[in-house]
């Protein structure tokens, strides 16, 4: 736990200075045969599945269970993992898809929140920090550009800043990504939009592009053991039409209700995160 911990810090350091290093990269993949190896020798318990279409179990030990797992998205295979980040960082995307990035990308991520799951009580911090590096240093990565993370918000009285998740600055008379990046979206959701709405105001709107990485909705009751996905469909529906719109939200366990939000009004791009890889090039032609 202690050597997970250590290297969880050393991607943090080096994040604020350079998101888009190979050597973070090799710390994800590090980290990961870490914590592969310590959930290797925990039991494993099936959750009962109230998702239509999902299975999911735990990873346990003598006093705590994990979050939830998706069987479907969870890779054991060590070497596939590390062949398809390759191919993520060597440009190579032809050799792999969509789908499998995703998988890899939720192995890595929610492998090292089982971890810590395990190891300390009520540690939410920890796995959301994680996260937040997790998913800026893919977007880094295939931006090539280092992110900011709070951004002068001017007025004729004051002059503040709005702290922000990530923001992406895409070059002259081009926009900038506003990313939020949360584990889930259940609680204070609101602020996603509404920072999006502040960023218009000042700004005007189409100078940022909101685009929010999550991991998962899964809720796990410890008691009875059975996983439910919470979702709040008609709440975003209504942020997207009065508060702002977001451009892009991405998942690594997408929840069928929120991919459903893409062909009604008004339209909410919800995707697994391994299309990012494919669209990002293409996402901001219009803006060349």
């Amino acid at each position: 736990m202690d050597a997970a911990i250590e290297i969880y810090k050393k991607i943090g350091a080096l994040t604020k200075t350079d998101a888009g290093y190979i050597g973070i990269t090799k710390l994800f993949l590090e980290l990961h045969k870490l914590c592969h190896y310590t959930l290797e020798s925990k039991d494993r318990t099936p959750l009962v599945s109230r998702i239509p279409g999902k299975q999911y179990f735990v990873f346990r030990n003598e006093r705590k269970i994990s979050r939830a797992i998706n069987t479907e998205l969870y890779i054991e295979d060590e070497e596939f993992i590390e062949k398809t980040i390759n191919y993520i960082i060597q440009d190579q995307l032809e050799y792999t898809d969509a789908t499998n990035i995703t998988k890899v990308l939720y192995t890595l991520a929610i492998s090292f929140c089982a971890v810590i799951d395990l190891s300390k009580d009520g540690d939410q911090k920890t796995p959301g920090t994680f996260f937040e590096y997790f998913s800026c240093h893919w977007f880094a990565i295939m931006l090539k550009i280092q992110p900011q993370t709070s951004i002068d918000v001017l007025n004729l009285d004051m002059k503040t800043s709005l702290t922000t998740d990530y923001i992406f600055d895409l070059g002259t008379n081009r926009p900038k990504i506003h990313m939020p990046v949360k584990t889930s979206t259940r609680e204070r959701v609101i602020q996603v939009w509404a920072h999006q709405r502040v960023l218009d105001g000042v700004y005007g709107t189409g100078r940022f592009l909101g685009m929010l990485v999550c991991l998962s909705e899964t809720k796990t009751n410890n008691r009875l053991l059975d996983v439910t996905e919470i979702c709040l469909p008609d709440q975003w529906r209504l942020y997207q039409m009065f508060i702002s719109q977001m451009y892009r939200i991405y998942y690594l366990d997408t929840p069928v209700k929120y991919i459903a939000l893409n062909n009604i009004f008004p339209p909410i791009y919800v995707k697994p995160l391994g299309e990012f890889f494919y669209e990002a090039s293409r996402l901001f032609e219009k803006y060349q």
